[in-house]
């Protein structure tokens, strides 16, 4: 398949994804000559796609001296759980309860992962996987509505305030009834598709009283 992004495209692309993923993290300096080397282009490209996520308030530029991640205010936090809720509650009702067996299919799969990790020894482990799985359960919530701009936002949202900080606010507390709460969400949309609606919004309540006490 011909690349039809442009370069910058695909830089900004790279750099979202590891701030989606919390490879970047918080506060992090990031460097264009490294970033630059690490892709094998020029720096030019790299500045333009840093411009883009200085403008979606996403990294500061301080003019020659450095360019860091920045690190969401609690108002952020908040704005973004609110409209993530509102992205999840629109697919769930778009779909009305008529979900393709394919869609099943991940969602068994994730809540199979994340009650498989519960019982992993190493803590570490345990934390640093549940902020993968729980992105991409909430992922394929999104991804029911079949609408791409949806899906697109999700990930723009998560860039602001990706996972590995909800995680570190969160998981320790949640930790014991986490696999169960998403378990939940899935057996609604398999057999209760009128209660589903309920129980995204219990998960979504529990999380987001946690991150105002702790923010």
């Amino acid at each position: 398949m011909i690349e039809t992004r442009s370069l910058v495209d695909q830089i900004y692309d790279h750099l979202r994804n590891q701030l989606i993923t919390g490879a970047l993290q918080y506060g992090e300096v990031l460097s264009i000559k490294k970033i630059a080397a690490d892709l094998a282009v020029s720096t030019m490209p790299v500045r333009e796609a840093v411009k883009r996520l200085e403008f979606e308030q996403v990294v500061t530029i301080q003019p020659r001296r450095s360019c860091c991640v920045r690190r969401p205010s609690r108002k952020m936090i908040r704005e973004v759980y609110e409209l993530r809720i509102v992205l999840e509650r629109f697919a769930v009702s778009k779909i009305a309860g008529k979900v393709r067996p394919d869609a099943l299919a991940k969602l068994r799969g994730v809540v199979a992962r994340m009650r498989a990790l519960q019982r992993a020894p190493d803590t570490v482990v345990r934390a640093t996987q549940a902020v993968t799985l729980d992105r991409e359960f909430h992922a394929e919530i999104c991804a029911l509505a079949e609408n791409d701009l949806l899906n697109a936002y999700f990930r723009q949202l998560n860039m602001h305030v990706n996972m590995s900080l909800i995680h570190e606010k969160t998981y320790p507390r949640l930790k014991d009834g986490w696999a169960e709460t998403h378990a939940e969400i899935l057996r609604c949309l398999e057999h209760e598709p009128e209660q589903t609606l309920a129980a995204l919004q219990r998960h979504f309540k529990n999380v987001t009283e946690l991150l105002e006490a702790e923010t």
